[in-house]
């Protein structure tokens, strides 16, 4: 088990830019950057997984290590992974970049349902599994706003890929993003 001390976190970067280990809410003082050819690999290498940067990299890094986080250790790094990217998603939006904006609604969405698996003791690896926890979440909570929301988040998920969405699609996309982030967070 990789045990983080209390308070204590590490956060990746985009990939190709820097790789920050963060301990008690303090950066250090001299931030080490991931080699560029590396980062581009991580990141292709993520978008062929289906996955972050980030979250590739700590999986890596665990693998590297003959690790694994235990299953609360696992809810926590969704949950921080989700906040992250949502709010790196509303900057980007405030800069009208709708492209990356679209990616990091996603992300925000799909580490919020993967901590919900995570609580579970599910891995979720695939767009299938994201959708199949959806779909009970949906029948559990007799809310199918949930099913509608993570269509909406796999729609700006395409739109990372085509760029075709006008801003207001987006904005409008990203309101309902919002409200189902929410609710995982009440799912056991």
């Amino acid at each position: 088990m990789v045990a983080i001390g209390e308070g204590e976190r590490c956060a990746f970067c985009e990939a190709g830019e820097m790789i920050v280990p963060i301990t008690s809410g303090q950066a250090l003082k001299k931030p080490k950057r991931l080699p560029q050819k590396l980062g581009m690999k991580l990141r292709e290498k993520a978008e062929e997984m289906d996955s972050q940067p980030e979250e590739l990299g700590v999986e890596l890094i665990l693998k590297g290590l003959n690790e694994e986080l235990d299953p609360d250790e696992l809810v926590e790094h969704y949950q921080a992974l989700s906040d992250k990217y949502l709010e790196e998603a509303k900057e980007l939006l405030k800069k009208r970049d709708l492209v990356q904006a679209s990616e990091k609604f996603w992300g925000a969405t799909a580490s919020a349902i993967k901590m919900v698996g995570a609580k579970r003791g599910l891995k979720l690896k695939k767009h299938g599994s994201l959708w199949s926890l959806v779909d009970t979440l949906a029948k559990e909570s007799r809310d199918r706003d949930i099913l509608r929301f993570f269509g909406e988040a796999n729609t700006l998920h395409r739109n990372f890929y085509e760029n075709e969405m006008t801003e207001t699609a987006v904005e409008t996309l990203a309101e309902d993003i919002e409200k189902l982030i929410e609710r995982p967070k009440s799912f056991s």
